[in-house]
This record gives C-alpha cells, sequence and structure tokens, in this order.
C-alpha cells in the first residue's frame, strides 16, 4: 500500500495555504482528470508541477510513493465532491 510521506505533506500543504500559491496549485490541479490521476507517469508529473510551483524538492522514492497513492484514491478532479474531498485530503 502506498503512503504519503508525513513530512512532506506538511511542507506542502503550509506552502498550499499561502494565498500566494494557491491558485496556481488549484490551477494544476483541477487541470488534471480522472485518467490522469489514475496512470502513474501523469501522476509523476503532476506531482513534478507541484513541486516545481512551490519550490519543494522531491525525491524519486517520495514521488513514486505519492503518485501511487493518488491512483488509489480514485479522485476526479472535475466532479466538484471530488474537489472538495482532495483538498480535504491534502489540508
Amino acid at each position: 500500500m502506498a503512503y504519503l510521506d508525513p513530512e512532506l505533506m506538511g511542507t506542502f500543504r503550509g506552502k498550499m495555504m499561502n494565498p500566494r500559491y494557491f491558485h496556481q496549485v488549484y490551477g494544476i490541479l483541477c487541470k488534471k482528470r480522472c485518467e490522469d490521476l489514475r496512470d502513474y507517469n501523469r501522476c509523476c508529473g503532476m506531482i513534478d508541477e507541484l513541486s516545481n510551483c512551490l519550490g519543494v524538492p522531491v525525491t524519486p522514492c517520495q514521488k513514486e510513493n505519492a503518485a501511487k497513492w493518488l491512483m488509489e484514491c480514485g479522485v476526479d478532479p472535475q466532479n466538484g465532491y471530488h474537489r472538495r474531498r482532495m483538498w480535504n485530503m491534502y489540508m
């Protein structure tokens, strides 16, 4: 079972709540589709986008675990209910 690195997610969470980054992060997440979050390479691409946007380095191991975790969540970012659920997972 995949897991999220608590320290990494704490760093991401703190930066995502900053108004300077919030809209950029929200834009990245909302551009994704359900199919994107079911594909390993697309999940890794989104993690890279978020990492670059927030200036948070992510190790290959952290990225792999986060991508697998996202794939297991079954979130559809185009669905409003799922978007709120996704933000609750991250926040």
